[in-house]
């Protein structure tokens, strides 16, 4: 069960945009077209969380 806030914390988006770039790695792999179109949605929810959020991350891939 989550804890709801008036806003979200920091750590929580941290966590979402490391998870976002583990989920980065799945592009290069062979997955069903159902597969893919859900994955890609969950990567797009996940950063409109980001996008949303009043804290400015920088979510680019490592070099």
């Amino acid at each position: 069960m989550s804890i709801l806030a008036e806003k979200t914390d920091y750590r929580a988006i941290r966590i979402i945009a490391r998870s976002l770039k583990l989920l980065q790695g799945l592009d290069n792999l062979a997955m069903t077209k159902t597969d893919d179109f859900e994955l890609s949605l969950a990567k797009n929810m996940m950063k409109s969380v980001i996008d949303n959020n009043e804290q400015v991350m920088d979510i680019s891939p490592s070099a």
